[in-house]
């Protein structure tokens, strides 16, 4: 899958967070999310769902196309390149 991938800033300190912009929805990239822990919450006029796996985090609204990963301080440039290398190997079809 393709994406577009942007540095986005955060109040906590060592905090790495990203921003992807995807070709699919939060909803639909749950799909793939099957060993992680997803909490949805629909209580809010635009749903959101939350998917952790150990300290990493993705967060997004459900019916958007965009996400955010939350790396860890320590070791995020790695966790960043696998994230991104699980993605890019994700065939979507559009």
């Amino acid at each position: 899958m393709n994406y577009i991938c942007k540095k986005v800033e955060n109040c906590f300190a060592e905090a790495r967070t990203y921003e992807y912009k995807l070709p699919i929805t939060g909803a639909e990239l749950l799909v793939y999310l099957k060993d992680w822990e997803i909490r949805e919450n629909h209580k809010f006029r635009r749903p959101v769902f939350s998917a952790k796996q150990g300290a990493l985090e993705i967060k997004g609204i459900l019916a958007s196309n965009v996400v955010k990963v939350n790396y860890t301080a320590k070791g995020w440039e790695e966790e960043k390149e696998q994230i991104e290398a699980w993605m890019e190997k994700i065939e979507v079809e559009l």
